[in-house]
């Protein structure tokens, strides 16, 4: 699901100006419950449209919240790979970030911004989370389960998360395509199956995994994690994982070695937007290892209409107070501006 490149300021505020000549959206009264949605993509006009959405505007991106009770959105703008060019995944960065930034000028209290990064460029990387915090005082960092076979716990990173660590950042985490498994790499995947399906939710797990067994999450613990769509398949393998201390090829020794805290404390301690994951199966499984305090309402807007998560999470029929926490409150404890006066 790729992101087309990011337009300038004047044509973002021309989309704009032209959705909002629309009819004003109504606050659906049959939606009374309110969201804030952490995984919302933003796009730029005239850019990527999500197969069977309107073309992307911050207008149109309003209309779609109202309509649905989400009182704000925490946008994730996209992929940064290493570029031949490193000033040019520098440039990207920036471009992306200032779209964000606009539309949380523009629109007060509605849109919050997890900025990208240039990750496989350190320094690049670090200049821009300076920026990003200090200057255009995004929520946090949106960033990819891998950048080619670079998982979040690879050494190359430790730079940028020793700074997140020490600015107690949030960082937002989205799966992407790994090396290994793509439709030209496993000859299952043939139309309409593509990554998406099974491998993005295999490499939320992957990353997890890998930034688990590398003492990454140890060595950071003031990083708040944020992992998509209720952590991928990664709550299905939590026990499983235990389980190999009674394997004699890992042993109880080893997994001491590898987790000290043990598989699940490790877990437990990171944060999980569910969209995607709003089944009895994916929630139970989450809520069985996470604090329901560490569980979040998410979207997937525009690739997903917000109300198929809408309708989804109501029909959990989770207790009040749960569903409460989920759909806003754990949001607002984390990201306090958007929290109702």
């Amino acid at each position: 699901m790729p992101h087309s490149a990011m337009t300038s300021r004047r044509h973002i505020l021309a989309g704009a100006a032209a959705g909002l000549a629309a009819a004003p959206s109504a606050f659906a009264a049959s939606k009374p419950r309110r969201f804030i949605d952490v995984h919302n993509h933003f796009n730029a006009p005239g850019g990527y449209v999500a197969p069977g959405s309107r073309p992307w505007s911050p207008a149109i991106a309003l209309e779609e919240l109202d309509r649905n009770g989400v009182a704000a959105a925490i946008g994730f703008l996209g992929w940064i790979m290493s570029p031949d060019d490193i000033e040019a995944g520098r440039r990207r960065a920036r471009e992306w970030n200032d779209l964000g930034a606009t539309m949380c000028r523009d629109y007060p209290g509605r849109f919050g911004l997890f900025a990208a990064l240039p990750m496989l460029d350190t320094a690049g990387a670090l200049a821009e989370m300076r920026r990003a915090f200090d200057d255009l005082h995004a929520d946090g960092i949106g960033i990819v389960t891998n950048y080619g076979d670079h998982w979040l716990g690879d050494p190359k990173f430790d730079p940028i998360w020793q700074e997140a660590n020490r600015r107690k950042a949030i960082v937002y985490v989205h799966p992407t395509d790994a090396p290994c498994c793509t439709q030209k790499t496993l000859s299952y995947m043939t139309s309409p199956l593509n990554e998406p399906w099974i491998e993005w939710p295999m490499n939320t797990a992957r990353t997890i995994l890998n930034l688990m067994t590398t003492g990454t999450l140890r060595r950071y613990p003031d990083i708040r994690f944020i992992f998509s769509h209720g952590g991928g398949v990664m709550p299905m393998l939590v026990g499983r994982i235990e389980g190999l201390s009674g394997w004699p090829a890992v042993g109880p020794e080893k997994m001491r070695e590898l987790f000290p805290d043990g598989v699940a404390a490790e877990f437990a301690r990171l944060r999980f937007e569910c969209a995607q994951a709003y089944t009895k199966v994916n929630m139970t499984a989450v809520r069985s290892l996470a604090p329901d305090s560490h569980i979040l309402f998410g979207t997937d807007y525009d690739r997903f209409p917000i109300a198929h998560s809408v309708t989804k999470f109501e029909s959990l029929g989770l207790p009040r107070g749960v569903a409460n926490a989920i759909a806003h409150g754990n949001a607002e404890a984390l990201f306090p501006r958007f929290a109702r006066p």
